[in-house]
């Protein structure tokens, strides 16, 4: 072989050489990002797994079908990776369409949504199992603009089960309002939108007070009265002081609704002090009239729990041990109050008040019972 030729073959092969090793240990692509709401490239080829339910909803099947549809396309979503199945979600969601399920909203224990009204609460709902993080962030942008009060219910629901602080409380407070105050939902309030009042006890919403004394007023539309009444009373519950300086401050809510007021003031622990001296201003308020007195006296100590399934919170009866004791202690407060000048006024309510104790601490059978020896 001429000398020319095999030196062109040599550095032939180097070449080659050294471009097998630059495809070896060439640094990798960097993957590129993927924007929120898209779908990851892997999936680019792969089916759309809301289509297929989106279909079959389309064509309004009995509940049983509408159910058994929800629940397969959980399961699909469920054996994804998480990031894919949000980002499937995310884009129906970002496209505004929707199908209705035939469903109605319904809330199991411990506030597991057990119905669905529609595709995009069903999707809603499933997005707070799947990637919770996600759930509160896509559940805020929803909160932007009108959707439904029924979505809104449940966007509210994500970022209360996610989030905490007081930034948060705000937000939803203010969210929760909008969506009560929203005309178009409170001409016709659905399930959500009534049950969406539960967040405002969620976040200890006090400030609401004027917006749910208002709604109470209202007694042409009793369904708002009570759920703004249901709302009230557990607030009432949850940070007694705070929400029984509001209601002595309502002049007009007393005036509307007296003996609905005064049966909150019969809510109060005598015990505690602060509570003690918010409930004796009003009982010696001269303003106080006696069909307040005689709601106040017939129902105190107010006990009563409406208990059912909420979006955030839950409700837990006292123990009989715990009623036995505040109603002892009680008793002997009441009865002290009666050798008060300052209570003569109401002593004939007093009297209903310790007749009522009485019965419940056993102290009415065993005067019978000595009477009867």
């Amino acid at each position: 072989m001429p000398p020319n030729q095999k030196l062109l073959l040599i550095l032939v092969a180097a070449l080659l050489l050294l471009a097998a090793a630059w495809l070896a240990f060439r640094p990798a692509k960097p993957a590129e990002a993927t924007a929120p709401g898209t779908p990851p490239a892997s999936s680019a080829t792969a089916p759309n797994p809301l289509t297929a339910a989106s279909v079959r909803l389309r064509s309004k099947p009995a509940a049983p079908a509408a159910r058994q549809t929800l629940a397969d396309l959980r399961a699909t979503l469920a054996a994804m990776s998480g990031d894919e199945a949000v980002a499937w979600i995310e884009t129906y969601l970002t496209s505004g369409e929707d199908q209705s399920t035939g469903l109605e909203f319904e809330i199991g224990p411990d506030g597991t949504m057990t119905g669905w009204p529609t595709f995009r609460t069903f999707l809603l709902d499933a997005l707070l199992t799947l990637d919770p993080a996600a759930a509160a962030r896509i559940s805020r942008g929803i909160l932007t603009e009108p959707t439904t009060a029924d979505e809104w219910a449940l966007a509210l629901r994500n970022i209360g089960r996610v989030e905490t602080g007081e930034e948060t409380a705000s937000f939803l407070r203010e969210r929760t309002e909008a969506l009560i105050a929203n005309p178009a939902w409170q001409a016709k309030p659905s399930v959500g939108y009534l049950n969406a009042f539960d967040v405002l006890v969620h976040t200890r919403a006090t400030a609401s007070t004027p917006l749910l004394s208002g709604l109470i007023q209202n007694k042409e539309r009793k369904d708002l009265a009570h759920a703004a009444f249901l709302t009230l009373d557990r607030l009432v519950q949850r940070d007694t002081v705070a929400e029984l300086t509001l209601l002595g401050q309502d002049r007009a809510l007393q005036q509307s609704r007296p003996e609905m007021t005064a049966q909150q003031f019969a809510r109060a622990d005598l015990r505690d002090p602060a509570q003690q001296t918010l409930v004796k201003a009003w009982l010696l308020d001269p303003a106080r009239t006696p069909t307040e007195l005689r709601s106040f006296a017939g129902v105190y100590p107010n006990t009563n729990r409406f208990v059912s399934h909420n979006l955030l919170t839950t409700e837990s009866a006292p123990t009989g041990s715990d009623l036995a004791a505040h109603d002892r202690e009680a008793l002997a407060l009441i009865t002290a109050w009666q050798a008060d000048p300052a209570f003569q006024p109401i002593a004939e309510h007093l009297a209903t008040m310790i007749a009522r104790l009485k019965e419940f601490t056993g102290e009415t059978q065993d005067i019978k019972t000595q009477d009867a020896r």
